[in-house]
C-alpha cells in the first residue's frame, strides 16, 4: 500500500485579527464596552459577544489536556446551533486547529459543504489567559497541549457533551448538533501539525523552559542508536585531521553569510560578490595550497555549485574526496516532509555524480538544517559518512533496526572558519593558530581513543590570500607533529570498515 502524503500545518500565534474568520477572541480587552450598569463606576462593562449563543442547556466545565506524541489531525467537528467556548486558564498555551465554516458557502456543492476546506485549515497557538468563542460551523477539534498540561474552561451544550460521552469507541458522529468526521475517511492525505514546543520556546510562551526531545530517544534521529567505534582503526595515528572544504552557492536575492552584514540594499552586490569570490578564486587557492602541502581534503559540494564550469573543473583536478552538501545553501531540510527530503538527497547525489563523475558517499546538510529523519534517509540514499553532528571528537556509528548504519564523523564547530573569523573576528594568524593549537592538544592527550577533527573551510572565508598564507604555515607544522595524520572522510570510513 502506497504511503499517504503528509501535509503539515505550521503554528502561528492566534490574534484577534487572524482568528476573526473562526471566532471571537476572549482576552484582557473588554469586548463591546459601554454597557450601562450604574452601580460600579470603576468597572468597564462589556456587552454580550455578538452572535454568541447556546442551544438549550449550557454545559460549563473544565478539562486538563496533556501532551501527546501523535501530531495528526485525526478528527474535525462542527456545531451549527451553538458557539462553543474555550478559555485557557493557568500558565500554559494551547494549540487549536480551526477550519472556516463551509455549511453556508455558495461556491461549494452540497457534498463539499459537509467537509472542511483544507485550504482554510490553520494551526493556532493561543497564549495562556486567552480564549475563543468559535463561530457556528467552524471546523475544530479539542485543544492540544503544547508541552506542559493546559487547562481549559469549556462552554458548550449538554446535548453535545452527552453525545460525545455516549460513544463506546471513537467513531464518526452525526448526533443532533455534533457532526464529527474522521479525516482519514475524507482526505487522501494525512494532516499533521509541527511539534509546537520549539515554536512556543522561541516566542516565550512557556513560563519555564521545557525539554523537547526532537531527534529521537538518543538525539540522533528517529530509530537511531549510537554505537561506539572500537579502537585500533587509526593505523597508529592519535588524531586524524579532515579538512572539509565547503563549496556553496546561494539563491539570488535570498541572502547568506556576509562580511559586512549591515549592507542590506536590494540588489545587494557586496556580500553576494564576496561569496561568489570563493568559487572564482578561493577554491583554486585552497586546491593549490593542499596540493602543495601534499595534504588530502574532503570537499562537500552543493550540486548547484558543481554545475558551474569553473568549479567542476577545479574539483575534478583537485584529487580531493568529493562529498555532498545539498542542492544549495539557501534551502535546508528542516521543514521538509519525508518525500521532499528523500527527493533532495536523490537529486543532489544524482547531479553531483553527473557533474563530477562519481557518486559521493559523504554528506553534510546545508546549515545543519536537518530533520529527525535525516540520518535514516541519508543511509537509505547510500551515504556512508554523515557530518551533521557536532557532539564529540571520536567517530561513532548510528544504527537502526530496519536499515543500514552510518558512520558519524563529528564536525568541529570550535575551529570552523565561520566560528573563528565571522563570529570571533580572528585575523588570519589567530585563526590558523587556533586550528594548530586544537590539533596539538588532542595529539598530546593520554588515552586509547583515536580522535578525528573535521573542520570546515569555506572558499570565501578560508580561501582568501591572508588566511591561506597563515593556514599553509600552520599545516606545515602540524604535518610534523607525532600522531597527527591528515585524511579524507572516505579514508577514515575505509579504515574503520576494515576493523
Amino acid at each position: 500500500m502506497a504511503e499517504r502524503e503528509v501535509r503539515y500545518l505550521e503554528p502561528i500565534i492566534g490574534t484577534k485579527e487572524n482568528l476573526a474568520p473562526f471566532g471571537m477572541v476572549v482576552d484582557d480587552d473588554v469586548s463591546n464596552p459601554g454597557l450601562g450598569i450604574p452601580f460600579y463606576k470603576t468597572v468597564i462593562e462589556g456587552s454580550n459577544f455578538e452572535g454568541a449563543d447556546w442551544k438549550d442547556q449550557c454545559c460549563v466545565r473544565t478539562a486538563q489536556i496533556h501532551w501527546r506524541e501523535d501530531h495528526s489531525v485525526s478528527w474535525l467537528e462542527r456545531h451549527l446551533e451553538m458557539t462553543q467556548g474555550f478559555l485557557l486558564v493557568g500558565k500554559s498555551p494551547g494549540l487549536f486547529i480551526f477550519g472556516e465554516p463551509t455549511h453556508d458557502r455558495e461556491d461549494l456543492d452540497e457534498k463539499q459543504r459537509a467537509l472542511p476546506d483544507w485550504n482554510t485549515l490553520k494551526c493556532f497557538i493561543i497564549p495562556s489567559g486567552m480564549g475563543i468563542i468559535i463561530k457556528k460551523g467552524t471546523w475544530h477539534d479539542f485543544p492540544v497541549s503544547c508541552g506542559p498540561p493546559v487547562t481549559s474552561f469549556v462552554i458548550n451544550t449538554e446535548e453535545v457533551v452527552a453525545a460525545l460521552a455516549s460513544m463506546k469507541t471513537p467513531s464518526p458522529m452525526d448526533h443532533g448538533d455534533c457532526f464529527k468526521l474522521r479525516m482519514a475517511d475524507q482526505w487522501p492525505f494525512t494532516v499533521k501539525f509541527r511539534d509546537p514546543r520549539p515554536f512556543c520556546q522561541k516566542h516565550g510562551l512557556f513560563h519555564t523552559p521545557i525539554a523537547a526531545p526532537l531527534m529521537g530517544s538518543e538525539g540522533y534521529g528517529l530509530g537511531m542508536c549510537r554505537k561506539e567505534v572500537a579502537s585500533g582503526w587509526a593505523g597508529g595515528a592519535r588524531v586524524h585531521v579532515v579538512p572539509v572544504v565547503n563549496v556553496e552557492v546561494f539563491l539570488p536575492g535570498c541572502g547568506g553569510p556576509g562580511i559586512q552584514p549591515h549592507l542590506q540594499s536590494s540588489p545587494e552586490v557586496a556580500n553576494s560578490g564576496w561569496r561568489d569570490y570563493g568559487n572564482r578564486r578561493g577554491l583554486r587557492r585552497l586546491v593549490q595550497m593542499f596540493s602543495g602541502l601534499g595534504i588530502p581534503a574532503t570537499a562537500v559540494i552543493n550540486s548547484d555549485a558543481a554545475k558551474l564550469e569553473g568549479v567542476a573543473k577545479e574539483l575534478k583536478a583537485s584529487g580531493w574526496e568529493l562529498g555532498a552538501h545539498g542542492i544549495n545553501n539557501s534551502s535546508g531540510n528542516a521543514k521538509m516532509s519525508r518525500k521532499e527530503e528523500e527527493a533532495v538527497f536523490k537529486q543532489c547525489l544524482d547531479e553531483l555524480e553527473g557533474s563530477l563523475g562519481k557518486r559521493p558517499i559523504s554528506w553534510l546538510t546545508p546549515g545543519f538544517s536537518i530533520t529527525e529523519r535525516t540520518p535514516g534517509i541519508a543511509a537509505a540514499a547510500g551515504v556512508k559518512v554523515l557530518m551533521d553532528f557536532c557532539d564529540d571528537e571520536v567517530p561513532y556509528h548510528l544504527e537502526q533496526e530496519d536499515g543500514p548504519s552510518t558512520l558519524i564523523l563529528p564536525y568541529c564547530m570550535e575551529i570552523n572558519d565561520f566560528s573563528l573569523v565571522l563570529t570571533k573576528n580572528f585575523d588570519g594568524r589567530q585563526y590558523a593558530q587556533a586550528i594548530e593549537d586544537h590539533v596539538r592538544q588532542l595529539a598530546g592527550e593520554a588515552g586509547e581513543e583515536e580522535k578525528v577533527v573535521c573542520f570546515g573551510l569555506h572558499t570565501f572565508v578560508a580561501g582568501t590570500p591572508a588566511r591561506v598564507l597563515a593556514l599553509t604555515e600552520a599545516f606545515k607544522r602540524l604535518k610534523e607533529v607525532p600522531g597527527v595524520k591528515f585524511s579524507t572522510a572516505a579514508e577514515i570510513h575505509a579504515a574503520i570498515s576494515k576493523k
